[in-house]
């Protein structure tokens, strides 16, 4: 992948504790299990704010108040931000969903405290997750946070942990070969455990 790590899109402002289910994407869209992206990409914020499908286009910038992403840990609705190339600003988030960022690839900026408050809805605003600061370009204000770190930043450079996977496999093609049957699961090591994790992915 070739990120772009300084970004500039409209801002869309959501308020605190914005639950996955029911906020972030509809609950019966989460039930019926789906992930493909062209499916779940109508649906965002659809129960949280009537028309946001008409008002985003990609590389849109979602700003958050606090505990984005609340309650059960489904990733429904950041399939359809990454897929749709959202980027995302969150005063704060749970280390769960923290982790479901990443592993799938999706940039978020946090913690981010206060940023619901500089910025409003329709600002135009500019991100460099390397530096770590925000520019509101509508008012004028520059906000500092703390950079993303190295290491989300090379898991999303290669797509999140499925794309990490695949890359260490590429780079040690000798690994993704199938195992000798004389060769035992424990003697395997890192090896199998990578291709159990891809296959779960």
């Amino acid at each position: 992948m070739n990120t772009i790590w300084r970004v500039r899109g409209k801002a869309h402002v959501i308020g605190h504790d914005v639950p996955h289910d029911g906020g972030i994407m509809p609950k019966q869209v989460v039930q019926a299990r789906i992930v493909d992206p062209a499916q779940l990409i109508p649906h965002l914020f659809e129960d949280y704010r009537s028309g946001f499908m008409q008002d985003v286009k990609p590389g849109d910038i979602i700003v958050s108040g606090r505990n984005f992403g609340c309650g059960k840990p489904h990733t429904n609705g950041y399939i359809a931000m990454k897929a749709l190339g959202l980027h995302l600003l969150c005063e704060s988030v749970s280390s769960i969903v923290r982790r479901a960022l990443m592993n799938l690839g999706q940039p978020c900026l946090q913690p981010c405290p206060g940023i619901s408050e500089a910025i409003a809805q329709g600002d135009d605003v500019e991100v460099d997750y390397e530096t770590g600061t925000v520019m509101n370009l509508t008012s004028g204000t520059r906000l500092q946070y703390s950079a993303m770190d190295d290491y989300t930043r090379q898991l999303i450079e290669q797509g999140g942990q499925k794309g990490l996977l695949l890359h260490w496999l590429q780079t040690h093609p000798e690994l993704a070969e199938p195992m000798p049957p004389c060769i035992s699961s424990t003697a395997a090591g890192p090896a199998l455990r990578a291709v159990h994790l891809l296959k779960e992915i």
